[in-house]
């Protein structure tokens, strides 16, 4: 009888996991690069009762991200830069640490190419340029009068599992070892991913698919928490059988 319960309570802990992991998506729906995230289940062991296979329930497996390439939203700024398909951005946080990101909202201070919000890109820019951009191939240039100036060269990293990336937040990812080692990639170089100025990449996320999963995410909890009480009931006759 109790393993009814334990079977219900799985169920119902794995629905409202879904259900957080579905309103995170939608609270960053509006969130430039951000890319979503699933969640699966796994069936736990069958056990025979009476020759029948009797399920035991689900267990939360991994939460992954969906790293498909996002809507591309014109913003006609120089320094907003996203990426035409697959990589990330290397920057250096305030800490020193190094992350990756697809977050293409660059900005030059205090002399330094940086991306908004997450840290430095490593490039100094001289103070007497000006019209800094970002060419498809990852060339960064500025003006000296009329003249142009070549300032670096931004380059992309790929990964062989970029799900693996740990997530810290700001949409910017941490390396592990799961991941695979970075490969670097060189932005309009044959079939490479180019990079497009004056676009940033929006979120990934379909707000109608989110919250129709949310619904049927409730009507799940909601069956299963019937169970609950079904089971509740059985156990109570039961008790007042043997009471009799």
């Amino acid at each position: 009888m109790f393993s009814s319960f334990y079977t219900a309570a799985s169920g119902m802990e794995a629905q409202l996991k879904k259900v957080e992991i579905l309103s995170q998506n939608l609270a960053n729906a509006n969130t430039i690069s951000y890319k979503q995230q699933r969640i699966d289940f796994q069936e736990l062991l069958y056990q025979k009762v009476d020759n029948m296979d009797v399920g035991s329930g689900v267990k939360i497996g991994n939460v992954e991200r969906v790293f498909k390439t996002g809507a591309m939203e014109r913003t006609n700024s120089p320094l907003d830069v996203a990426i035409q398909g697959r990589g990330f951005y290397k920057v250096q946080t305030p800490e020193g640490k190094i992350v990756y990101t697809r977050d293409g909202r660059f900005a030059v201070e205090n002399g330094e190419l940086i991306i908004k919000d997450i840290g430095k890109m490593g490039i100094k820019v001289p103070q007497d340029l000006s019209g800094v951009t970002i060419e498809e191939d990852g060339t960064v240039v500025g003006f000296k009068g009329k003249d142009k100036v070549e300032i670096g060269k931004i380059k992309i990293y790929d990964f062989v599992n970029p799900n693996a990336l740990k997530g810290i937040g700001k949409n910017a990812f941490e390396w592990t070892e799961e991941a695979g080692k970075p490969i670097e990639i060189e932005p309009g170089k044959g079939d490479n991913p180019k990079l497009a100025a004056g676009f940033i990449e929006k979120s990934n996320v379909n707000v109608i698919t989110q919250m129709m999963e949310i619904v049927s995410s409730q009507r799940n909890y909601e069956l299963v928490s019937k169970s609950v009480e079904s089971a509740d009931q059985m156990s109570r006759m039961a008790n007042q059988m043997k009471k009799q």
